[in-house]
């Protein structure tokens, strides 16, 4: 993958500002059996506070370290998010940027590809992640997508891309929904 590319809108606050394990939504590369480097821009709720925040980071299978860019923002409900990640071949690297409308500010992260990585970051994925102690640490709105979603292979734009939404453990009837090729959606009943 060459590029990943999604816009997202910062969904309301939970009901509670407690009883979270910092609930995530992020996309990002890896490879196809989860080797080497995830590269993900990244919302979440709680991780600096009661409140959300952007950032990029990436967790290396290799070596089991966490990288987080230097800049985490906060972000409010109803905020436009843009964020990309993107291969930069004569570096062998990827550049992740994530940005707020409100704020009018971009983070950017770089992150090398080790030597020691011989896999392929050929797989893309869109996660909610960390499950909530209580319902009530999920948005009031109940959903949050992944919109204007562009894939790029090897330079060339992927104009149909085949996504499987899967579950692992769902807490509150959360679900994803492939609502179409370019928006996948994240909701809960």
């Amino acid at each position: 993958i060459t590029a990943l590319n999604t816009t997202w809108t910062v969904p309301s606050l939970p009901a509670t500002a407690f009883g979270s394990n910092a609930p995530g939504w992020w996309f990002g590369v890896m490879d196809k059996d989860g080797n080497g480097a995830l590269v993900q821009p990244i919302l979440a709720y709680g991780y600096t506070g009661s409140h959300y925040s952007i950032f990029n980071a990436c967790f290396d299978w290799t070596d089991g370290s966490w990288t987080v860019s230097d800049t985490v923002s906060t972000v409010k409900p109803g905020d436009k998010i843009t964020s990309s990640v993107t291969y930069n071949e004569a570096a062998n690297s990827y550049t992740m940027l994530i940005s707020s409308a409100q704020l009018g500010k971009t983070i950017r992260q770089e992150y090398a590809i080790e030597k020691r990585q011989t896999e392929t970051e050929s797989s893309a994925v869109f996660v909610l992640e960390h499950q909530p102690r209580t319902c009530r640490a999920y948005p009031t709105d109940n959903e949050m997508s992944f919109e204007n979603i562009y894939v790029e292979v090897d330079g060339k734009p992927v104009t149909n891309p085949n996504w499987q939404a899967q579950q692992e453990k769902p807490a509150c009837n959360s679900k994803a929904t492939i609502v179409d090729a370019a928006t996948i959606k994240f909701s809960r009943d």
